[in-house]
This record gives C-alpha cells, sequence and structure tokens, in this order.
C-alpha cells in the first residue's frame, strides 16, 4: 500500500506530560476528567485513552452515548470512567447507558424521571451527574428550576449520584462573568445539600477557567485543550502554558515543484498571480482533509525549516506554497502544515487566530481519510 500524501501525527509522549503538568497544577486532592469528546479533538479517542490511562488518568469525558460505546468496545482496559455530556432523552437511550456503563447527565426534571425509571426497572443504581444552567443556556437546571427539580428529588432514588457541575461561558476572556456564574452555582449547590441532595464532588472549570479563574477549580477539573497542548488564544502568555507541548503535527508530502513566470496565476480563481518567477510546490492536502479554504493566502507552512507562504486558493486534495527561496526543495520532500520543522513552526493557534475561530474548531475539522500514527512510529521510518 503506497504511502498517504499527508498524515497527523500524534505524541503520546507529550500528552502524558501534558496530563502530569495538569495534575501537578491542581493538585492531587482534585481529580482530572480528560475531555476526549470529538475524537479526543480531532487527535484520535482511542489512542489518546491509551497514553493517559498509561499517565494515571483514569476519567473520561465524551460527548455522545456512541462515543463512550466506541470507546468501551475498543479497549481491554474497562476500569476506566466515562461520562457522557448529552442526557439520554429516552428510557433506550439510558438502558444502553447503563449496558456500556456510561455515566449519564441528567439536565431537566423529565431526565431526573426517565432515569429513575429505567434504574428501578434495572433493580440497580445508575451512575449519573447533575447539570447547573448558570449562564451557557443550553443544558442543565437553571435556578428558576432548581425548586421544581427539588420537589420531586428523593434521596432514596435509585440514582449514584457522581457530581453536581456547571460549564463556563467565557472563561478565556471575562473573568468577572466567570466568577457570577461560579457565586450562582455555589449557592445552587448550597440549596440542593439542604433540600438532603447528597454532597456530591463538584466541578466548573475546563482549561480556560482553570488558568484565569483558580478558585472555580472546585473537586474535580474538565481538561481537554490543555491535555493536547493547546491554548486558548486569549491566554497564549501564561506561564503554565510554556511548559506543555503539542501532541499534534501534521505533514503533507511535495508532490510537484515548477517553476512559473512572472503575472502567472496559480489554483482556481488566480486569486494569486506570481510577482517573480516562482517555484511553486504542490502538497497532497486540501480542505477534504481538513485544511480550511479560509487559510487561502493567509498561512503560513514549514518546509525544509523554513516558514513559506501559502498560494492559490486552497482545492479540495492540493495546495501550493512559494517555494523559491528554497531552491533545494524537491519532490517527495514532507511539509509541515500544524508543528514543528528543525526552527520553524506552525501552531493550530496562529491559525485559528487567522480565521477568528478556536485551535479546536480546526483539530476537530480534521477528517478520518488523514492517517494517525504515533510520533515514535514516523520517527522509525
Amino acid at each position: 500500500m503506497s504511502e498517504q500524501p499527508n498524515w497527523l501525527e500524534i505524541d503520546c509522549a507529550a500528552l502524558q506530560h501534558n496530563a502530569r503538568v495538569v495534575q501537578a497544577a491542581i493538585g492531587n486532592t482534585r481529580t482530572l476528567w480528560a475531555v476526549v469528546k470529538a475524537d479526543a479533538y480531532g487527535h484520535g479517542a482511542t489512542r489518546v485513552v491509551q497514553a493517559l490511562l498509561q499517565a494515571g488518568v483514569a476519567h473520561f469525558i465524551v460527548a455522545s452515548l456512541s462515543e463512550g460505546i466506541e470507546l468501551r468496545e475498543a479497549l481491554e482496559d474497562q476500569s476506566f470512567r466515562v461520562m457522557a455530556l448529552y442526557p439520554p432523552t429516552t428510557h433506550a437511550e439510558w438502558r444502553v447507558a447503563a449496558e456500556y456503563n456510561i455515566e449519564s447527565v441528567i439536565d431537566s426534571l423529565e431526565s431526573y424521571r426517565q432515569g429513575c425509571a429505567v434504574a428501578q426497572s434495572l433493580k440497580r443504581a445508575l451512575p449519573v451527574h447533575l447539570e447547573i444552567d448558570t449562564g451557557m443556556s443550553r443544558l442543565g437546571l437553571s435556578a428558576e428550576q432548581i425548586m421544581p427539580f427539588l420537589r420531586e428529588f428523593r434521596p432514596d432514588a435509585p440514582l449514584s449520584w457522581q457530581s453536581v457541575y456547571t460549564h463556563f461561558a467565557c472563561a478565556e476572556s471575562n473573568p468577572e462573568f466567570t466568577r457570577e456564574q461560579l457565586h450562582l452555582f455555589l449557592r445552587i449547590v448550597e440549596q440542593l445539600r439542604a433540600a438532603g441532595f447528597p454532597r456530591t464532588p463538584l466541578h466548573a472549570a475546563a482549561s480556560a477557567g482553570m488558568l484565569t479563574t483558580p478558585e472555580s477549580l472546585l473537586d474535580a477539573v474538565r481538561m481537554g485543550l490543555l491535555l493536547y497542548g493547546i491554548t486558548p488564544i486569549e491566554l497564549n502568555t501564561h506561564p503554565m502554558c510554556q511548559q506543555l507541548r503539542p501532541a499534534l503535527s501534521w505533514r503533507a508530502k511535495v508532490l510537484s515543484v515548477r517553476t512559473i513566470p512572472k503575472g502567472q496565476s496559480v489554483s482556481y480563481g488566480a486569486r494569486w498571480r506570481a510577482e517573480r518567477p516562482t517555484r511553486v510546490a504542490t502538497l497532497g492536502v486540501g480542505y477534504a482533509d481538513g485544511y480550511p479554504i479560509g487559510l487561502t493566502n493567509r498561512a503560513s507552512i514549514a518546509l525544509r525549516g523554513k516558514l513559506v507562504p501559502q498560494i492559490g486558493r486552497i482545492c479540495m486534495d492540493m495546495l501550493m506554497v512559494d517555494a523559491t527561496d528554497l531552491p533545494e526543495v524537491q519532490v517527495g520532500d514532507v511539509a509541515t502544515l500544524i508543528g514543528r520543522d528543525g526552527d520553524a513552526e506552525v501552531r493550530v493557534e496562529t491559525l485559528a487566530h487567522l480565521l477568528g475561530t478556536t485551535p479546536h474548531e480546526l483539530t476537530t475539522r480534521l477528517k478520518p481519510r488523514t492517517r494517525r500514527i504515533d510520533t515514535a512510529e514516523r520517527q522509525g521510518r
């Protein structure tokens, strides 16, 4: 089988290093929940969970029931815990979650009723987490819904409460509002406990909250971006971020090198024209692999240890770079779209900033057809 024209390299040692840095930062008395939804932010969930298990992480968060099932079926080690953020919406979904030992979210009075009913029919307690809405307005019991919930709540219901949590809306950019959310959350927790709700672990902070609002660490921290060595764009100067190592690199082979005259266009739409005789190197990667077309004529790509500009509209399966100042470039060379090549580095945060988006939107765009390999495997070729 021929080698793919582009691939992702996942540095499992970097993942483990980042997990240790984060755990040291939050302290050993707090639990680290690793967020591995969306195929571990595009890194490959099975590989990431295996690596983090070896680093001592035992708690994982996915988005959906199907993501949790995939993890359970892919890994022999079943000692880890899995929490799915989507609340089950039917009795059938509750039963499947129970079958695969996936911890469910209760975010409404109706989901509480469903969970109780299924647990009674199965004759065993189901592990659940209670979500509180403090300002995201997407899932969770709002402050106004707490009393109706408590009127139906029964301490002896067949549910095993694992935590109570909330989600910050803008921890990376608005610490004041984040603290307002935190204070509201803690007031609601007091209200719950006064009515007989059990004293379960509390969590509110994710990556940004941990960096900007230390008082939000509570009993556990949900960690996504920082585990992958990616920094929330607004917080890239935070001292802790300097200790982290990006776990993902994206490489692509040079398929063709040609010289075009001054004035000649490159790619669809003729949106780039040569201002001098130009060596154009074509790479085997495009927007079908997840490289955004919005980076057209804006991004830099590392090639032979130097940064070169991307030129011409990005195609479905190819993109071009200006290699004029690198006369040694030839077919078969490897370019780096994300990651380090010698002294040159392309950060996913930089590309996200160019697009006005978040780094994890870019990494979750990475398509399954782009093979993921361990960094060690690539180095051994």
